[in-house]
């Protein structure tokens, strides 16, 4: 896919589009805290690390199966990158899992829901997604807690996973299309 192909979305207060070299500085930064890294699949994250990141994603192809993209999000107001969505097509047919990650400045202030919304109208309405997937640990309450806002339902939980050097329980959400249609103006 090119990358004038790929998507762009705007809410009222972000831009949802494909990372740039300019993301590095405010990308780096979130990455690499330890507050950020907590739940999340890397324990250190370098400036290295995060140019090779960046550069792979902006040339990155939305939609081949069993491959992750991240969609930058980031706030008009400023033009700068607070956060970033990963979406990863699954192998299944017209299935995704989603992750998400958010500088703590903007945790709590309506802008992950506001990006994950947007996300969500798009991959149901315009790639004819059936179900969305979101896994978190148990400890994860606040990201939790966002997912079920978002209609997420829990459906399965798998205990002793080995998660950063000891065992956690990963809780597995599932919204579908229906259920999203369903919601409406509720969210």
């Amino acid at each position: 896919m090119s990358r004038a192909k790929f998507f762009e979305i705007e809410t009222s207060r972000l831009r949802l589009r494909r990372f740039k070299d300019e993301d590095l500085n405010n990308f780096y930064k979130y990455r690499s805290n330890p507050d950020v890294a907590i739940y999340q699949g890397w324990e250190k994250y370098t400036v290295e690390q995060a140019s090779d990141f960046i550069e792979k994603q902006i040339s990155a192809a939305m939609n081949i199966p069993d491959s992750w993209v991240q969609v930058a999000i980031e706030n008009k107001k400023s033009g700068g990158l607070i956060g970033d969505i990963g979406v990863h097509t699954l192998t299944e047919p017209n299935q995704v899992e989603i992750g998400f990650t958010l500088e703590p400045e903007f945790q709590n202030k309506g802008y992950a829901t506001e990006a994950l919304k947007a996300l969500l109208a798009y991959l149901f309405n315009e790639l004819n997604k059936e179900k969305i997937i979101a896994i978190a640990i148990e400890q994860n309450t606040s990201s939790i807690k966002l997912i079920k806002k978002l209609g997420f339902k829990q459906v399965e939980t798998i205990e002793n996973s080995y998660f950063k050097g000891r065992y956690v329980t990963d809780i597995i959400f599932e919204l579908s299309k229906s259920e999203w249609n369903d919601l409406g103006d509720d969210l």
